[in-house]
């Protein structure tokens, strides 16, 4: 084989794995919505996707929040935890105080606990395996507040018009949980792409040592992209607990997991510097109709945790072969 025919060759390869790179996402989820509604004629109707995007709505806000964190090289095994907290506490406070005032409590529990987990890494210059022990001690941390706080019993619903709107009001044919996950979707996703800070996230989990010399603040950004995955978790604990009418101390249990595999799933780089929200959203999708289908075949949750384990092992292997 002549050298023109191996260059144009390793050309075409190299195309092929570029195109697949950004648009296997997209492919993956046309050939599943595919499958699922030849499998099952109950799948592809309305009711079935409304139900789907409410369902996804709670790891769709969780896992754009784990985006930043993720592509800035770390990762977070505390949002389940502060969703349990901050659900329990948006919940437990109503008796007392107003809802607005109960919603700005869980968004500040959000905003803490990421803040302490943000500087603790920043203060430390830590890598993944500080994020993983930091994150875990935040994790079981908050559980045992949550715990504490209820005595281990799930929490009666709010009866503020404001607070269950949230939870099951519309705008239009649009449910709010599925309206507020889209709309927190596109602000992060223009932060991501057209702000300097989206662009110090990219570099600080690409290069960290090249990123600091360029003049960039990797402590603050690092420290804010934990403080944005827990604003996420806070605001996930009220849009769950206005659509179930109550709070328990274990409701995020398993969350943290979901949300990272979503994240993977869309092509985040396990190493940082490489992500996409659009594409961690069809990553979101697309665990959600896999768990649809699932639950219309009338498979339990224990076989879900099987296939989602799957799904992980798969999502792991394949980010390492880039």
């Amino acid at each position: 084989m002549s050298e023109i025919n191996k260059n144009i060759l390793k050309t075409n390869n190299v195309s092929l794995n570029q195109l697949a790179k950004e648009y296997g996402i997209f492919i993956a989820l046309i050939f599943l919505l595919i499958v699922c509604s030849i499998a099952s004629s109950s799948f592809l109707t309305g009711t079935n996707m409304m139900n789907i995007l409410r369902q996804i709505s709670i790891n769709g806000i969780l896992a754009v929040g784990m985006t930043f964190v993720m592509i800035g090289g770390g990762f977070d095994l505390s949002v389940g935890s502060i969703l349990s907290f901050a659900g329990v506490i948006v919940i437990g406070i109503q008796s007392a105080v107003s809802a607005p005032v109960a919603i700005i409590a869980a968004l500040l529990i959000g905003i803490l606990a990421g803040l302490l987990n943000g500087t603790i890494m920043a203060v430390i210059n830590g890598d993944s395996g500080d994020a993983f022990m930091i994150t875990f001690g935040m994790q079981s941390f908050l559980a045992a507040l949550a715990l504490l706080y209820t005595g281990g019993v799930t929490l009666r619903g709010s009866n503020s018009p404001i607070f269950n709107f949230i939870g099951k009001g519309f705008v239009g044919p649009i449910p709010m949980p599925v309206l507020i996950f889209i709309i927190i979707a596109l602000i992060c996703h223009f932060v991501l792409t057209k702000t300097r800070f989206g662009r110090g996230v990219f570099l600080l989990g690409g290069n960290y040592e090249a990123s600091r010399l360029s003049g960039i603040n990797v402590k603050v950004i690092k420290a804010s992209t934990y403080v944005i995955a827990g604003t996420a978790a806070a605001i996930a604990a009220m849009v769950i607990n206005a659509r179930t009418m109550g709070a328990s101390p274990i409701q995020g249990v398993g969350y943290e997991f979901d949300a990272i595999t979503a994240v993977i799933i869309g092509g985040t780089s396990l190493s940082g510097g490489e992500g996409s929200v659009l594409k961690t959203c069809v990553g979101v999708l697309i665990l959600g109709i896999i768990s649809n289908i699932l639950n219309l075949f009338g498979f339990s949750v224990y076989d879900q945790y099987i296939v989602k384990g799957i799904i992980i092992l798969l999502a792991v292997w394949f980010d390492s072969k880039k």
